[in-house]
């Protein structure tokens, strides 16, 4: 490698936004020559603060999931953290023991992002600079913070919540036999506790809930119900996980046009022309709704998805945060930048994984906002500065890496999947 080229012949290899120099004069590319000596993959369970309903293709979510995480030891002491990826595991010999965190920014990574884990390696990197991974990637941190919203107002109504059940909250506020409205309205005063004030809500009933109409209805009458509770100033985004038809997504915006939506996402499967008729029908009407998909690819390389892209009928691109790596959403961000897209990266049971886009929300101008499934992971796996959320607005940690310091000892708490080194 050559000296303070081998994060930028990387960055600027997947991204054209434009970054700057990364490194200081006083630093060297030896700074980042510190060989990875162990690996471990663990996971940990995940815990809602409350039992969460289903969408368009399964009856429910549930309340508990698991974070796939790595942890990446360096012959310096320091251990960098990260994401595991979103379907499987890594092999051990993914992140091979003795090479260097310089060598893993460079090409390794490029090539193997959609299949390991490579946020723990920018942490790790990050530490060593003493830099938060922002500012690694050439980003400042936004004084107003990153824009975020509560990717978990699910089909709640349809779950059994009376007292008793296994799904309700001890502490839930309502009666015996709670309405339907009741129920949204626990879930949006967790959310606004939480600090939401944008919240995404899953429509698509009459896919597997309810007839067609009988659905189509009732997804109207909930967002109805949650614009009334919200107020105004509430952001409403809808997700139908392509639950909904092109004749029903027309209908929802010709007759609930006035509920002023942020955005629909993943209304059926993805097809140019349909896109292109919702996207004319928009503007017609001088609808401000943003189009959005992208959560199921697997890379913003795949077969078809740079074509959808470069279509324009998105307006917000959402690439699996976990699945895409940072690596992933840099080349998603620069396709968008093209075309005039956002990027709103894709988050579910994840809590490290929302962290990972708050600092993407710091470096890329098309940035459009974080989804955050709300929850905790259960035992302490990591301390350091809080991610808060105010006012749908969340600050990043000005620590280095991550700003989340892992101790050996706190793996004790964790499922050990897998030790190499």
């Amino acid at each position: 490698m050559k000296r303070r080229t081998f994060i930028q012949s990387s960055l600027m290899g997947a991204v054209a936004i434009p970054f700057p120099d990364i490194l200081s004069p006083q630093r060297t590319v030896s700074d980042l020559d510190v060989k990875i000596t162990k690996i471990v993959c663990f996971r940990v369970p995940y815990t809602r603060p409350r039992v969460v309903g289903g969408n368009s293709k399964y009856k429910m979510a549930g309340g508990t999931r698991h974070d796939w995480m790595i942890a990446l030891f360096a012959e310096n002491g320091m251990i960098g953290l990260g994401s595991g990826p979103r379907y499987g595991k890594p092999a051990p010999t993914d992140f091979p023991i003795g090479k260097s965190v310089g060598e893993l920014l460079n090409s390794y990574l490029q090539e193997t992002a959609d299949k390991i884990g490579t946020t723990a390696v920018w942490d790790l990197a990050g530490k060593i600079q003493e830099k938060p991974v922002y500012e690694l990637l050439g980003g400042k941190r936004k004084p107003e913070g990153v824009r975020v919203y509560d990717g978990g107002i699910y089909i709640e109504e349809l779950v059994n919540r009376d007292k008793g059940s296994p799904y309700r909250r001890e502490q839930a506020p309502y009666g015996n036999r709670p309405n339907w409205k009741d129920v949204f309205k626990e879930a949006m005063d967790i959310s606004q506790q939480h600090g939401h004030n944008f919240v995404k809500v899953k429509i698509g009933r009459g896919s597997i809930h309810l007839s067609r109409e009988a659905g189509n209805i009732q997804d109207a009458a909930v967002l109805q119900f949650l614009r009334e509770y919200g107020g105004k100033d509430l952001s409403i985004g809808v997700d139908a996980n392509n639950g909904y038809r092109l004749e029903d997504t027309l209908w929802l915006l010709q007759e609930y046009g006035d509920l002023n939506l942020a955005f629909i996402e993943e209304m059926f499967h993805e097809d140019i022309e349909k896109y292109r008729e919702i996207k004319s029908f928009i503007r017609k009407n001088k609808l401000s709704t943003y189009i959005a998909d992208g959560e199921n690819w697997k890379s913003p390389t795949q077969a078809g998805v740079p074509e959808l892209i470069e279509s324009g009928v998105l307006d917000v691109l959402q690439g699996d945060m976990r699945m895409f790596q940072i690596e992933g959403i840099l080349k998603e961000a620069e396709l968008g930048q093209q075309v005039g897209s956002l990027v709103a990266p894709h988050n579910w049971g994840s809590e490290f994984a929302f962290y990972v886009m708050i600092h993407m929300g710091n470096v890329l101008p098309n940035f459009y906002a974080a989804e955050n499934d709300i929850g905790k992971i259960d035992s302490p796996i990591y301390q350091g500065e809080a991610y808060t959320i105010k006012e749908g607005r969340c600050y990043a940690p000005q620590d280095p890496g991550f700003g989340l310091t892992l101790k050996p000892e706190m793996l004790n708490n964790a499922e050990i999947i897998y030790q190499y080194g």
